[in-house]
């Protein structure tokens, strides 16, 4: 072994320190992969990663990888570990470790590369995951840029699992012991971010042992952003550990009492301190980079635009604790930065105003008044539990208009709260949205509770019921919306919504051409459906639609014995244009219809372009007869692939079209009509949107299309984009599955096998001398 450490060090010393650094780690990374062991821990890691990510996978049927990020700290505790325990101690036991201390190598270059060789063979088990995503995203849409920001976060991590580990093992010669103690530090530094730990100490206690935790910063990391403070954290959290390791080692080879020790002593210790200080206290230095493909954690260009161009400015009263419970200290932390990014982007005209109620009794007052109300939280002190105010609300005065966040629950979706509640404040007439009734549509105040709600904080909410002269008459509204008529609407009716689209009006159907009461289907004999075939091109069918691939699981039976089951009939339809439907990617049509295109019979009247909304998966497949809508139908089986296709569910038309009032047809291209159509009105239904919030999402950002509010659209984008997994059979699952958790651990298998064998036949050769 001394000849080996001899070897490598005597040839380059003329060659300059860094050369010297990459000998010495491939001489380390070398062992790694010349020994079985190092295939062993690569092999079960990668087993053990893919194999809970995949059944995660399963359950949530999401395309996203924060199922694998979630699991990957308490991975790499364990295979870190046992990566990094030889390191040193193998050293130490063997006397080597004196020999190197002895050669013209500096105490850093050989520590450097013990470092980076465990970095780059952990990071060759983090590298080999990377089929992951890219096989994924064969079965979804995965966010690119947050997979690269978890990837470098792991990174960061892996790091100072590293660190940990080579202190651990530079302060034994035996390895069981150097494992033991690496996985010890390691997960109490990670316990110290969970709550198991937090709540049993006092809050300010708690925010600071917090805050010392790698968990924290790596999950803030996970989320897809990449925060100055998280990245000082790690490369503190690495040098105060190789700091204290190098001191270590250098004390084997400079006694103890000499000068040159006491001041590496002081040297150590000042280069720790000053890492735990930038670590625990570098939540005051600012920057960020959103890596995340909606850049969720950004403000968008629309925001900035709309605080920009205020003609006032809103004050912004932020209630904070002074002393936050540690369930919402990370919380509190970014939505100082989000509020302090929107007043940098507003050109003065938002005033932030910073309360706290728990410490000022006029800020609690003016909480109390400004319907700012404290959550409480658990904490324990003195080995009691007790109950502790926390608040995190918001405030918003924009000339006599006031707006209130009582309690913010999550960054994700301030911007857009923040944004609506300016925009509502701001504007100067709000938009007119009109509901017809009187015809079997979904009541405003009981069926579609939740958006009523929804438009009636941005828009004047009306009924228009059928006059007494029987005519539907839009008067001055923005927005007409046929909430699912259900009985019959005179001819004459749509004389008016004619003439009310020839002057650029905005019109919703949301219409049924098949009615379903619990799981029996009826034909709906609704004018509509004619009069836009007609007229418009738009032809509603007279079928249901189920999806074999792309649909929900529900419960069925009698309260309390009801049984989960598949429910093809309730589609998970995808959103074919983003802009329109404000970024929501998906929405759940239960018992659709399809939806086709035909050549219009009302001749030149009407000019208009078509854009598909909302689609099927591939796998659809229309049942005309829709006698049983059973979850256990027979039919939902015997499809053929013949059966198989994309079906349309809603469409959006913007075009111009003749005068219904005069016969002579001249088309104002000044006033540009829109409208949009689709076959299921029970999807924003109350009983379906507080199961499925995107609905609400996609219905109201296809009305602020229709009002051409599309900056609101474009907002209430942000965070709502559903990225689910769609394989296209069960082989294509299977593929991307086991090619991960079997494919890639027998790939090392191969490569541990072939070098085994290249290096036992190198071994058996014997060498003979040349005369």
């Amino acid at each position: 072994m001394a000849s080996l450490a001899s070897k490598f060090i005597r040839t380059p010393r003329l060659s300059g320190g860094w050369r010297v650094l990459w000998i010495l780690t491939k001489k380390d990374l070398k062992a790694y992969f010349d020994q079985p062991t190092g295939y062993i821990l690569l092999v079960v890691f990668l087993v053990a990663v893919t194999f809970f990510f995949f059944r995660e996978a399963q359950r949530t049927n999401e395309a996203s990888l924060r199922p694998l990020f979630t699991i990957m700290p308490w991975m790499l505790t364990f295979f870190v570990a046992a990566s990094t325990m030889r390191l040193m101690a193998e050293e130490q036991r063997d006397g080597t470790l004196e020999i190197l201390l002895t050669q013209p190598v500096k105490g850093w270059i050989m520590l450097g590369a013990k470092f980076l060789a465990g970095l780059l063979f952990v990071g060759t088990g983090i590298a080999a995951t990377i089929g992951i995503p890219l096989l994924l995203q064969t079965a979804g849409d995965v966010d690119q840029g947050a997979v690269i920001a978890q990837y470098i976060g792991t990174l960061f991590l892996t790091a100072s699992f590293v660190a940990i580990g080579l202190f651990s093992s530079s302060l034994t010669q035996n390895q069981i012991v150097a494992f033991i103690i690496g996985i010890a530090i390691t997960i109490g530094l990670m316990v110290a971010g969970m709550p198991l730990l937090t709540l049993a100490l006092p809050s300010w206690i708690a925010v600071l042992v917090q805050n010392l935790s790698p968990l924290t910063h790596y999950t803030g990391i996970a989320r897809g952003v990449l925060d100055l403070r998280d990245v000082l954290y790690f490369i503190a959290l690495v040098s105060t550990f190789l700091s204290w390791t190098y001191l270590l080692i250098r004390g084997k080879s400079v006694s103890r009492r000499s000068p040159m020790y006491r001041n590496l002593q002081l040297g150590v210790a000042a280069l720790v301190v000053l890492s735990v200080l930038i670590g625990w206290s570098g939540g005051s230095i600012r920057g960020r980079l959103d890596l995340t493909d909606n850049k969720l954690y950004t403000l968008s260009p629309a925001t900035t635009a709309l605080l920009a161009n205020l003609k006032d400015t809103v004050t912004v009263k932020l209630y904070l604790s002074e002393d936050p419970p540690v369930q919402v200290s990370l919380t509190t932390r970014d939505v100082n930065d989000f509020i302090d990014d929107a007043a940098s982007a507003s050109n003065g005209n938002l005033r932030v105003v910073r309360l706290y109620p728990d410490v000022d009794h006029e800020a609690a007052v003016a909480a109390d008044r400004g319907f700012v109300q404290p959550r409480p939280f658990t904490e324990q002190s003195g080995g009691e539990f007790k109950v502790k105010l926390g608040f995190l609300g918001m405030g918003m005065t924009y000339s006599n208009k006031y707006e209130v966040i009582p309690f913010i629950e999550s960054i994700e979706g301030l911007e857009y709260q923040l944004a609506s509640n300016i925009r509502q404040m701001s504007q100067e007439e709000p938009s007119k949205i009109a509901f017809v009734y009187g015809h079997g549509e979904k009541r405003r105040d009981s069926e579609l509770q939740t958006l009523r709600n929804e438009l009636e904080r941005y828009h004047l909410v009306e009924e228009i019921t059928n006059p007494e002269e029987g005519f539907i008459n839009p008067g001055d509204a923005d927005v007409v919306i046929f909430p699912g008529p259900t009985e019959f609407i005179d001819q004459s009716n749509f004389f008016k919504i004619d003439q009310f689209l020839s002057e650029g009006g905005k019109v919703l159907f949301l219409l049924d051409p098949i009615v379903v009461e619990g799981i029996v289907a009826d034909e709906n004999d609704d004018s509509p459906a004619r009069h836009l075939e007609k007229m418009y091109g738009v032809k509603l069918q007279r079928d249901v639609i189920f999806d074999t691939r792309s649909y929900e699981n529900i419960p069925f039976g009698r309260p309390g014995s009801e049984v989960i089951r598949p429910y093809p009939y309730w589609i998970r339809a995808l959103a074919t244009e983003r802009q329109i439907s404000g970024g929501v990617s998906q929405a759940v049509f239960p018992w659709a219809s399809s939806l086709e295109i035909v050549e219009p019979t009302g001749g030149e009247q009407v000019e208009i372009d078509v854009t598909t909304l909302v689609e099927t998966s591939p796998f659809a497949v229309i049942d005309s007869e829709y006698r049983d809508l059973t979850p256990i139908a027979e039919h939902l089986g015997t499809y053929t692939s013949d059966d198989l296709g994309q079906r349309t569910l809603a469409v959006a038309l913007t075009g111009t079209r003749c005068p219904a009032i005069t016969d002579i047809c001249e088309k104002d291209l000044s006033k540009v009509f829109r409208m949009i159509v689709a076959t299921d009105s029970d999807w924003i239904a109350e009983n379906m949107v507080w199961q499925y919030p995107e609905n609400i999402a996609m219905v109201a950002s296809w009305i602020d299309w229709l009002t051409q509010d599309e900056e609101l659209t474009t907002i209430r984008a942000k965070g709502t984009t559903m990225r689910d997994l769609l394989y296209n059979s069960r082989y294509h699952q299977n593929m991307v599955e086991y090619a991960n958790i079997i494919g890639v651990p027998v790939i090392f298998v191969i490569i541990g096998a072939f070098r085994f064998f290249v290096r036992r036949n190198t071994i058996r050769k014997v060498y003979t001398s040349e005369r």
